[in-house]
């Protein structure tokens, strides 16, 4: 097998999802004479035909599936590494980096990002992908695909890490749902409970506590979006547990709910960025740990 250029990859890509040459070519903007000399490279590379015509349409081969399956990762990987530079100068580099997170953890450090970016780096963009279950099921490989993820300790283990501050559990109810600010625990266990991550992804370290403790609660909603956990509470009687940095913006967003502090000694949320020991040399990635350090330093300090 003769070695490939890296530079089809991406039309590969755009054949085996396409699976028609004419619509490929369309997508990469290139006329459909060099697509076709594109997939007659690939199909003497992988010595297959790819693409196998079934009467007036085009399905994959074997071997095509299994290439569309690994392509998108493989893309990423490749492109971080011809990506990768000795030296890094923000105030040049065009670089994207891709941070994962659920939406509060992004809402809590995009502000401080985007104000230094516009000072340092005018340039440099940012992707926020969903932090979700297969990112943290698959990692750390999944890790390679992205420049980090900020989730709570509990989740990965083993892998390098910038800690953030630390923050109280606190409950957020309905304002007239009878609760005052400090309720009682059978106040609130008792109660419909909302939870901040899909059953089908696990319980939330909050609730792991809980169930440490032999208390376990009633879910009867689930998200992984904190700011739709709002709209689950207002008008029930409902209660749900969220980082008191959440709850506190919630409340002022929203003035029919109220913060009730949370009976129980619970260990507080741990807020991490982690990425993979990849990126440890990467001058980029160096350059924003180093942002996000700086991000760290001042709530720790505020």
């Amino acid at each position: 097998m003769a070695a490939i250029d890296y530079n089809l990859l991406r039309p590969l890509r755009a054949l085996l999802e396409e699976r028609s040459v004419t619509r490929a070519a369309e997508r990469m903007h290139v006329s459909q004479p060099s697509m076709s000399l594109a997939l007659a490279r690939l199909r003497t590379h992988y010595e297959d035909p790819l693409l196998a015509r079934h009467g007036n349409h085009y399905e994959l081969t074997p071997l095509g599936e299994r290439l569309l399956e690994a392509l998108p990762q493989a893309i990423i990987e490749v492109e971080q590494v011809l990506g990768l530079q000795p030296r890094f100068d923000p105030v040049t580099s065009t670089r994207t980096f891709s941070i994962a997170g659920v939406d509060y953890a992004i809402a809590r450090i995009a502000p401080a990002l985007s104000r230094i970016v516009e000072r340092e780096a005018p340039n440099v963009r940012f992707e926020f992908p969903a932090a979700d279950g297969r990112l943290v099921n698959g990692a750390p490989d999944s890790l390679r695909t992205i420049d980090g993820a900020i989730l709570p300790h509990g989740y990965l283990v083993d892998q390098l890490h910038l800690d953030f501050e630390p923050e109280a559990w606190v409950c957020i109810v309905d304002a007239v749902s009878g609760v005052g600010e400090r309720a009682s625990a059978d106040e609130l266990l008792t109660r419909p409970w909302v939870q901040t991550l899909p059953a089908r992804d696990g319980i939330t370290p909050a609730r792991q506590q809980l169930q440490f403790r032999g208390i376990d609660i009633s879910v009867v909603a689930a998200t992984p979006n904190f700011f739709v956990v709002p709209s689950l509470i207002i008008g029930t009687d409902r209660v749900a547990i969220v980082p008191e940095g959440f709850a506190r913006m919630a409340v002022r967003t929203e003035p029919r709910l109220r913060l009730v502090l949370l009976p129980l000694d619970l260990d507080p949320i741990r807020d991490a960025f982690w990425w993979h020991i990849d990126r440890k040399h990467d001058a980029g990635h160096i350059w924003l740990r180093s942002i996000l350090k700086r991000f760290a330093r001042s709530h720790l300090n505020s």
